[in-house]
């Protein structure tokens, strides 16, 4: 199998070992280059081409979220993980902006398990957008005020299933959390799609796009599915 190169980024070269030293327990993770700012993380995206960068969201010279939005223009097939110490929701729907695939928020009180940083990796490198459960769990409390949401349409179990989905879990995990059979995730996720009005029409993966219809409805963003899928 072949590595998976990542970069990382983080002002404190602390946080740099550490994350380097987690992903480097998995046999098939590589960190190719370290930044100590955005600029330099900029520089090493364009010369190594990692597969994953993974960015702090404040850093000297550029902060995270604009980096990962460059980096993605020059190699768009490049995996974002944005670790922040902040939930403000601003950042969340800042880095879906241009597309929700393949990119992960994370806080940085959430790594007490060195776990998830592994799982989130693995999980951005499929495509796959993955909110930190508190991020999750705001816009839950957010979206439950708003009454006009297509979120509004959900039920409570679709509901748990979509908040799972937004923090990068499968349909085997999501089952499990919820003790149901598989196949009853696949119909509940199937109704979550329809509801939202997500086709299957050009054959892309639907999760991400729900997860990003959960993002801005909830915090109120001004969003149009319809919209979003024809300008895919």
């Amino acid at each position: 199998m072949a590595s998976l190169r990542i970069l990382v980024a983080d002002d404190s070269q602390f946080m740099r070992t550490a994350y380097k030293r987690i992903l480097e327990t998995q046999d098939n993770f590589e960190v190719v280059g370290m930044a100590a700012d955005g600029q330099e993380a900029l520089e090493k995206a364009i010369e190594l081409a990692p597969d994953v960068a993974i960015l702090d969201v404040r850093m000297p010279r550029m902060d995270g979220i604009e980096a990962a939005h460059r980096i993605i223009r020059r190699y768009p097939q490049t995996a974002i993980v944005i670790i922040s110490a902040y939930d403000d929701l601003t950042f969340v729907t800042e880095l879906l902006k241009n597309g929700p695939e393949g990119k992960a928020y994370l806080l940085k009180n959430s790594l007490d398990d060195i776990g998830e940083l592994i799982r989130v990796v693995d999980a951005v490198t499929r495509g796959q957008t993955v909110l930190d459960s508190g991020i999750v769990q705001k816009l839950a409390r957010l979206h439950i005020r708003q009454s006009r949401s297509l979120l509004s349409q959900l039920t409570q179990v679709e509901r748990s299933v979509l908040e799972l989905m937004a923090e990068g879990y499968d349909d085997l995990s999501i089952a499990q959390s919820l003790h149901i059979e598989t196949e009853r995730v696949k119909d509940y996720t199937s109704s979550i799609y329809t509801k939202l009005r997500l086709s299957e029409g050009d054959g892309r993966d639907r999760r991400p796009q729900a997860v990003l219809a959960f993002v801005n409805q909830s915090a109120s963003v001004p969003y149009d599915l319809e919209i979003e899928a024809s300008n895919s």
